[in-house]
């Protein structure tokens, strides 16, 4: 009986294990203990050692069709740089096996809990490390607005991502003081580069942006970035269709930045820090501090006068309309009376009077008194002249 009793408690027990250990393992990744999970499109970092004093162990990756260069795996290739994310996807020319199971060497488990294995906590730690950076969000008004971000984190994005870079203060050709938003797409394609090369990568970038912005902007007037003087479509908080000129200069600090030895071996954004600016855009341009105020005050202004002056043209327009109207209406009215007079004579006359005695008696108080009839001159003027014969 005691041996029944021990063998259900333990299938009990194993039944209970079995549905709750997936979760107990979810908790142990959410905390980084023993386990991890990975955003797809992301990297973390497994160190040795505490937090805290702690040296590079490897890295783990969650990105579909790429891989990371792992020195210590089967598919290592000496003809990239250690830890370089490359592409295996489908009709990828590197001659890399296609599919993504090829390079991931979890248990069966693990891959469908979506877990990865960091190590023992005594041992092996995920990296955390301070990041600042900016993102854009939309309000509820539908503007684009940058949210300053400032934290700790422990992963680092090798799929695109869009950071933006505030320049405050930037003076144009006419000295007027501006503010610019750059939107640049990053992606790492070193991620050991970017976090263990003991410089800010992304403060770097920035530097080198606001730098750049700050020429750009000094070297066009204010109406020239917003387009209004070039012809080019812009707003008051657009900017000049010249995409190329701004962004151009960007893209090549990819491979050379201003303090590289081009002769070194590693130069750039890439080759230092394994990091690739793809896309740079100038966003908005605007009037800083008291500036933007006025601008904004006196394009309203501007925009109000405008609507009135319209509204104007179309109220004059619209009486111009009507005495014309009334012009041809008149003027019509005279050439059927003098084509009366002129047929019937003396009875034409006192039928143009009445008619015209009608018209000009409409509306309220309107009272005409004819002392003399003007219409009878104008009847004898109008009436074709007989010459009688010679009496014999």
């Amino acid at each position: 009986m005691s041996y029944l009793f021990a063998l259900t408690m333990s299938l009990l027990l194993v039944a209970i294990l079995g549905v709750f250990f997936p979760f107990f393992l979810q908790w142990l990744a959410e905390e980084d203990i023993f386990f991890t999970t990975v955003k797809e499109g992301t990297v973390k970092a497994v160190v040795r050692g505490m937090r805290g004093d702690s040296s590079f162990s490897r890295l783990i990756m969650s990105f579909a069709n790429y891989h990371l260069n792992d020195p210590k795996s089967a598919w290592y290739s000496d003809a990239y740089p250690d830890w370089e994310v490359l592409y295996h996807g489908k009709g990828n020319e590197n001659g890399f096996e296609e599919g993504d199971a090829h390079y991931d060497k979890r248990s069966w488990l693990l891959r469908h809990l979506g877990l990865y294995w960091v190590g023992w906590p005594w041992a092996e730690s995920v990296y955390i490390y301070q990041f600042e950076w900016n993102e854009t969000y939309t309000n509820k008004d539908g503007s684009e607005k940058v949210l300053p971000r400032a934290e700790a984190t422990d992963f680092i994005y090798v799929a695109d991502f869009t950071y933006a870079i505030v320049t405050e203060g930037a003076e144009t050709q006419d000295r007027l003081p501006t503010d610019e938003l750059t939107l640049i797409t990053v992606a790492v394609r070193n991620p050991y580069r970017a976090l263990f090369s003991g410089e800010d990568w992304m403060r770097r970038i920035t530097a080198a942006i606001n730098r750049h912005a700050r020429n750009f902007v000094g070297n066009k007037t204010y109406m020239e970035l917003i387009g209004k003087d070039t012809g080019e479509k812009g707003s008051e908080t657009g900017v000049t269709d010249d995409r190329t000129d701004f962004s151009a200069p960007i893209i090549k600090l990819n491979t050379l930045l201003p303090d590289d030895d081009p002769k070194g071996p590693r130069c750039g954004l890439l080759g230092r820090y394994g990091v690739e600016i793809r896309t740079a855009d100038l966003q908005t341009v605007e009037l800083s501090g008291d500036g933007k105020q006025r601008h904004q005050e006196a394009a309203t202004k501007a925009y109000v006068a405008k609507q009135d002056a319209e509204a104007e043209r179309t109220v004059g327009q619209a009486k111009a309309d009507v005495v014309e109207m009334m012009g041809e209406r008149e003027a019509s009215a005279l050439r059927k009376r003098l084509e009366v007079i002129k047929e019937h004579g003396e009875a034409g006359i006192l039928l143009a009077g009445y008619d015209a005695i009608q018209e000009s008696s409409k509306g309220p108080g309107n009272t005409v008194v004819w002392a003399n009839n003007p219409l009878t001159v104008l009847a004898k003027m109008l009436k074709p002249e007989t010459k009688g014969g010679d009496e014999s």
